[in-house]
């Protein structure tokens, strides 16, 4: 499964946010939801999991936590979105359900 999508359309922002920011959402995700405190120390730093993104980064974009339109029990989606003049341009599957 890719899990980087260019022009996602079927994502919603839900908060702007910073590498450190993305950082501290998937620890809270690994640790409260999936109650995987140990994994948290073998997953990469968030800059290197962002890196993608971040490599393709031009000045005036943002970084927006997202998650997918339609959600339910067992399907839906979160992740991270580069964001160009308010449109999701790539997006960074980190949690599929």
């Amino acid at each position: 499964m890719n899990r980087l999508d260019c022009n996602p359309d079927d994502v919603e922002l839900v908060r702007k946010t910073t590498p450190e920011g993305f950082g501290d959402w998937i620890a809270q995700k690994i640790e409260y939801e999936f109650a995987a405190r140990k994994f948290l120390e073998r997953i990469p730093a968030p800059r290197v999991l962002l890196s993608p993104l971040l490599d393709a980064m031009a000045a005036g974009d943002t970084l927006w936590l997202c998650r997918s339109k339609q959600r339910g029990m067992l399907h839906g989606n979160e992740g991270v979105a580069l964001v160009r003049e308010g449109q999701p341009i790539l997006y960074l599957r980190v949690i599929q359900r």
